[in-house]
Formats: structure tokens, sequence, C-alpha cells
């Protein structure tokens, strides 16, 4: 509403003016420096923000989502990554990880956010051929998900660009006509447990370790005996480890069971949520 301000007060009839007394005209003033300070200082501020346009969502498919999502992650300009299944036709219901697994529709795949001032499309390109894990199954296809012509004409250039010099992947021969092009369709976010996978899991292996150890009296003698010697509720400390490491585990089976969380994410709503 502000600024509205300046016009409505700079058109003024004169004769209102006229008789516009000091005190009035003074706050007037004050109104417009104050306004004209807003303006300002919200182009300072549009000035200092980091280009939006920059900030660009790609989707591929790259085999098991896992390690694939989290190596994307470690590229410059990369600012997120998620997992999740697109692929199918129109008509098809929301996916789970069972239905993925067990139909010939929806493939793994992982959306991509990235600033294109630090990573160009066509090095992302490169990255997601480096780093995927394709398999035989469309579950696992190698698919780049286009979502104009004029990225689907960037992407087939990249691509015969690089069969027609003959180039593979250095570390297996990987050829480029595996990929295939498709045009980007719904995308559902995975289940929560599949996000940032095996960060989760290196984490809990590394508790398990812990927990292990503590079951079969490895910290028995730590601090004169007194870990030994702990008691909770009547549970000595080695007994604690056990329980907690077989409720760990038995968590990891129920939630693959019983988590259904996956949700449609839109065009730009991973852009909306950094």
């Amino acid at each position: 509403m502000t600024t509205f301000l300046m016009p409505a007060l700079l058109s003024t009839p004169a004769p209102i003016m006229a008789f516009t007394s000091p005190s009035a005209l003074s706050r007037s003033t004050n109104t417009i420096r104050h306004t004209t300070n807003n303006i300002n200082d919200a182009a300072t501020r549009r000035n200092t923000l980091p280009s939006l346009h920059a900030i660009k969502e790609a989707t591929f498919g790259m085999g098991c989502f896992w390690e694939p999502a989290e190596s994307l992650l470690k590229q410059p300009g990369v600012l997120a990554t998620t997992v999740g299944y697109t692929g199918a036709p129109p008509n098809k219901p929301p996916p789970s990880y069972d239905t993925v697994c067990f139909g010939n529709d929806y493939v793994e795949a992982v959306r991509v956010v990235y600033d294109d001032t630090i990573l160009d499309y066509t090095t992302l390109l490169d990255k997601f051929f480096e780093v995927q894990k394709p398999g035989l199954s469309r579950q696992y296809a190698s698919i780049v998900f286009v979502t104009d012509d004029n990225e689907e004409e960037e992407v087939n250039k990249w691509k015969n660009a690089a069969i027609k010099t003959k180039v593979k992947r250095t570390s297996d021969n990987l050829p480029y006509e595996l990929v295939e092009i498709e045009p980007t369709s719904s995308f559902y976010r995975a289940e929560e447990y599949h996000q940032r996978y095996w960060e989760k899991q290196r984490l809990r292996a590394g508790l398990a370790v812990l927990l292990v150890a503590g079951a079969s009296g490895a910290y028995d003698d730590f601090g004169g005996g007194v870990i030994g010697n702990f008691e909770l509720g009547g549970l000595a400390f080695d007994t604690i480890c056990n329980a907690v490491f077989l409720v760990g585990a038995g968590w990891m089976i129920l939630e693959r069971l019983v988590v259904r969380d996956v949700r449609e994410l839109k065009s730009g709503d991973m852009i909306l949520e950094l």
C-alpha cells in the first residue's frame, strides 16, 4: 500500500493543500520521505539477493537412487537433491516403493536443484552420466527428463556429440547410447527413509557398532568399572545396549513396511523449500 502514497499526495489539488495545516504538511512530507526510503531499501535488497532465474531444476533416472543423489549433492553448484519416482503415464496412481519395485511404469529418479551460474546444464549432464548406476529394468533406467523443446535439443546435442566421438564412461565403458530422453512427468518424492539414505545408514552403522560393543562388555572396565557396574531400572549396561540395538534394528524393518509418506512435487517446489 505504501507504493501508492506518493502519487496520492503529489496529486492533491492546490486548494486543499492551501488549507492544510503546517503540522499536517510536515507529517505528509515525512510520509513521503519514509516511503521513498523504503523503496530505495527494497531496491538495494533486491540487488543483493541471488538471481532467481539462476536457480533451476533437473530430473534424472540414474539407477538405484541412493548413491547418485548423494554424489550429485557433492558437486559445486548443486543446492539440493531429492529422490523420488517419475516417468509413468498420466493415468497411473501415485506410487510407493513396492509398486515401483514390482511394476514397470515408474523410474527411480533424482531431482536436482542447481545454480546455473556455477554449474551449467551441460556440465550437470556430464555429472549425471558419470555418477549414475543404471540397471536393466525400467525402475533403474538411465533417463534425462526434459521440460521443453530447448532442453530436449540441448540433451540431444550433448548425447550425439559423445556418440559421434565414441566417448564412453571411463570407469566401466558405459555407452552414451544407453541414455534415454523423455518429457518430464509427475514427480513423487519418495518415502522419507530413502532421503539421504547412505548418510543415515553410515550413522546407524556407527551406532550399531558402539551398541554391539557395549552389549559384549567392551566398556565394562571404563572409568574404573563404573560403566560395567551401571544399572538403569535394574538393567545392566550391556543389557541396555543390547535392547537399544534390537529396537533400532526392528524399527529399520518396520519403517520399510509402514512408512507411506510419498507426495507429489510440482515444478519449482524444491526451489521454494530452499
